[in-house]
């Protein structure tokens, strides 16, 4: 799926070719179902569009006073792949605790500007292994004019889904860059370490 051997913010043409299909995918969906405001509504997440994303699709209501994002939505493959639903888990509870703080700024970044996230992330597996998949990250809102949650999409490397290893821990991300999504992107000061995972 991708391949990288750079760490830290790649340029966007770069970002473009390692992006998979599956993730600018997921970005026309998104921006399909827009319908001319700034991010869409979450009632305007619906199968129509994202059914090939949804077994991979998460929503994270990042917590505005603390230092927390949790799920407010997950796909089955997340809890196929976890054994248990993560909907009320914290994300950055599976983060290493080197990346959470940073993580959070840059989803709560993402939720400001607004922008998007990509970038391919390793795991360590609970066998002591790593597993690379593939964040694409994109803001969305509960209500007008206030953008307010994370749509997720994650695509893993390894397939079938069913051969998918358990996770022990995420890591820092290798390959990332903002998505521009008409507004910009956060200042130069948050792009210095892997932003998600």
């Amino acid at each position: 799926m991708l391949s990288s051997g750079t760490d830290g913010q790649t340029g966007s043409s770069q970002t473009t070719q390692m992006r998979s299909p599956e993730s600018v995918a997921f970005e026309n969906a998104w921006n399909a179902s827009r319908g001319g405001l700034v991010v869409p509504l979450r009632s305007a997440i619906d199968l129509r569009r994202f059914a090939p994303f949804a077994p991979w699709f998460a929503i994270i209501e990042p917590d505005p006073k603390s230092v927390a994002l949790p799920f407010r939505l997950t796909g089955s493959g997340f809890r196929d792949f976890f054994g248990h639903d993560l909907t009320g888990v914290d994300y950055l509870a599976l983060a290493d605790p080197a990346i959470r703080q940073h993580a959070y700024d840059c989803v709560m970044a993402c939720l400001d500007t607004p922008c998007g996230l990509w970038q391919s992330t390793p795991a360590t597996t609970a066998e002591g292994g790593s597993i690379n998949y593939e964040y694409t990250i994109l803001p969305i809102s509960k209500r007008d004019s206030v953008v307010d949650l994370i749509g997720i999409f994650v695509n893993f490397e390894a397939k079938p889904f069913d051969d998918l290893p358990g996770l022990s821990r995420i890591e820092r991300s290798t390959v990332w860059q903002w998505l521009d999504i008409g507004h910009g992107v956060p200042p130069d000061e948050l792009t210095g370490g892997a932003p998600f995972g």
